[in-house]
């Protein structure tokens, strides 16, 4: 096994969304732990992963800098991104930190023989320092989301709607469902606020239903531009 590679690659693994969180903090604990930089962090979904914009990012030295990428759902590269990665990996990891991340099981994807047929993923699971987190969670509600919502937590709303997305729901279906519990919100926000808040929720509109992008990437997006404190309302 190559050492200089595991320091450099991660893979986190398992079901629960906080404790995939957890495993991310604890990676990041241990860049730093290795020398007094700081990091420049990126992280790209896999299904939004335009070519071009991609190698640029991962071919670019940062100076001064450690920068970590991190793939959200890599199992779903495309593969043509996937044959770039793989034809400039040692290039790759010379410059940059790589996480894969993916609320599969490792267990699932030792047995997935098309999974592993892929040359990118074959080295990742062969050759990255593996995290594999607690399987057990609570499916949670989209009341639950509400709950968050009506306590301004961003941190937890991002956890219930990736665990929305994850037990498997429709994300056509759960994408608008959102941005409609989102509109009912703006009640509370002044007319500056509302104007602003109602500009994001039709963008995020837009990009569902016109450009098709990927629900749960449009979803976490909004809800970071929504949940600051400019926008907290009373509960």
């Amino acid at each position: 096994m190559n050492t200089s590679v595991r320091e450099r690659l991660f893979l986190i693994l398992g079901g629960d969304f906080n404790q995939r969180q957890l495993a991310l903090s604890n990676i990041k604990k241990r860049l730093l732990k290795q020398q007094s930089l700081p990091i420049d962090f990126f992280t790209f979904y896999a299904k939004e992963i335009e070519l071009k914009t991609f190698s640029e990012k991962l071919l670019t030295v940062s100076f001064g800098q450690k920068k970590v990428v991190m793939f959200r759902n890599f199992d779903q590269l495309a593969s043509p991104v996937r044959k770039f990665f793989f034809k400039n990996i040692k290039k790759i990891l010379k410059s940059n930190y790589l996480i894969f991340d993916s609320d599969k099981e490792y267990y699932q994807l030792q047995k997935d023989k098309k999974f592993l047929s892929d040359e990118l993923f074959s080295f990742i699971i062969k050759q990255a320092t593996t995290f594999r987190v607690n399987s057990a969670r609570k499916y949670l509600s989209i009341q639950d989301f509400i709950s968050s919502l009506r306590k301004n937590d961003l941190k937890s709303c991002l956890y219930v709607v990736e665990s929305l997305f994850s037990a498997g729901g429709k994300a056509d279906v759960l994408g608008p469902q959102i941005i409609g519990i989102l509109v009912y919100r703006s009640a509370g926000l002044n007319g500056r606020q509302r104007k602003e808040y109602f500009q994001y929720l039709w963008e995020a509109d837009r990009e569902l239903k016109e450009k098709g992008l990927d629900p749960r990437l449009v979803i976490n997006t909004l809800l970071v531009k929504i949940l600051t404190p400019s926008f907290r309302t009373a509960s």
